[in-house]
């Protein structure tokens, strides 16, 4: 994928980006536990259907499905956008 643009919120998965096949959307669900549904649609052509996992830490990965033709992906997010200049804050278990 190239020019990848990818906005994740607690629940909502949105992005767009073009790849080989040509420009397409991104529009899926993360859940709690961590559970991702993705669906990448191509403009005037066929969608894909990601579902898998994100780890908390920047990587989304699982199996893609198209009409029943399967493989793995993941993709890495490498530039997070926002606010990079946040305070990091240890946690640490009371005393």
């Amino acid at each position: 994928m190239r020019d990848l643009q990818l906005s994740m919120s607690e629940s909502r998965i949105a992005g767009k980006g073009r790849d080989v096949v040509g420009s397409f959307t991104m529009d899926g669900c993360r859940r709690p536990d961590g559970l991702v549904e993705i669906l990448k649609q191509y403009r005037g052509a066929h969608s894909v259907l990601y579902v898998g996992n994100y780890d908390g830490e920047g990587t989304l990965y699982g199996t893609w499905d198209i009409s029943g033709y399967r493989g793995q992906w993941s993709i890495r997010i490498l530039h997070p956008q926002g606010d990079q200049d946040q305070e990091i804050v240890d946690i640490l278990p009371p005393r």
